[in-house]
């Protein structure tokens, strides 16, 4: 099974255009409640080392940092929020905690 769903992956990226890392930042700015600039989101190509991310999908996405949309709570020490878009289609597959902290 796991040989169909990586030769699905692989047929999906030759029949659509890859997301590029601009693609991506303008996706996961629409997500974001409030608006921010592009300078306040952070994306890496791979997935980083620091992060502990549950919710991996084996589909090939950025990892966009963001900020929390609740502006108004007082400063708290806890994992910074990040995005997944992937590549292939531009679908966020996870919008949550990076799983950070400490």
């Amino acid at each position: 099974m796991k040989i169909v769903k990586d030769w699905l992956q692989q047929l999906r990226g030759h029949l659509f255009r890859p997301i590029s890392r601009e693609q991506a930042l303008q996706i996961a700015m629409q997500a974001l409640a409030r608006p921010v600039d592009a300078e306040a989101l952070v994306c890496h190509d791979t997935k980083p080392p620091m992060g502990r991310i549950y919710e991996l999908t084996s589909e090939p996405c950025w990892y966009i940092f963001a900020p929390w949309d609740d502006h108004n709570e007082p400063l708290v020490i806890r994992s910074r929020r990040v995005i997944l878009v992937s590549k292939l289609t531009g679908m966020i597959h996870y919008d949550g905690s990076a799983g950070d902290e400490g």
